[in-house]
């Protein structure tokens, strides 16, 4: 059973590198709006491709037949939502910090510590409020070296969207943390 269950996966690894079927991964990945630059995206990557055998493997052995454009068909929703949950989870663990309070700034000894927890806080109030796509536009915005154009290009954005993005950002920061408007 054990040297049929690893054909299995090895037909399986096969399977999805082919160009053909590799295209359901990314074309999820596309519609989870996971791009290149982003710090996960080898991550997500790795985990599609061994969800994408398991979903191999589960059609395989439930169906007993193989037919290619229903596996993809069937795989690429399995593929979104399990890749969904990868990302929701990613996302809440990474994001998950209780907030300082002023009690807890006042009971530290040097100034600076103070000031630089205060970023810190502020930058964790500002990664609640934000997606993905904010915080990295937020990131980019804050580099002093810069300029619009470098960051639209980056973002595979045009400059009036970029704008426009930034408008929206502006007005979400100031609607979530009313303290930061002066």
């Amino acid at each position: 059973m054990c040297i049929e269950n690893h054909e299995l996966y090895e037909a399986a690894f096969n399977f999805i590198t082919h160009p053909a079927n590799e295209r359901v991964l990314f074309g999820v990945m596309k519609r989870l709006n996971v791009r290149v630059h982003d710090t996960y995206y080898e991550d997500v990557i790795s985990e599609g491709r061994i969800i994408y055998a398991a979903v191999y493997v589960e059609y395989v052995t439930a169906k007993h037949e193989f037919d290619a454009e229903k596996l993809r068909r069937y795989a690429y929703q399995r593929l979104y939502w399990r890749l969904l949950d990868y990302l929701r989870n990613h996302t809440r663990s990474s994001n998950h910090q209780t907030p300082l309070t002023d009690a807890m700034i006042a009971y530290l000894p040097d100034p600076q510590t103070a000031g630089s927890v205060e970023t810190s806080d502020l930058f964790t109030r500002i990664a609640l409020i934000c997606d993905v796509a904010d915080r990295r536009l937020l990131s980019l915005l804050m580099q002093s070296e810069l300029n619009m154009s470098q960051i639209a290009r980056q973002l595979g954005v045009s400059r009036p969207t970029l704008y426009k993005r930034r408008r929206i950002l502006a007005a979400k920061l100031a609607h979530y943390l009313p303290d930061l408007r002066q």
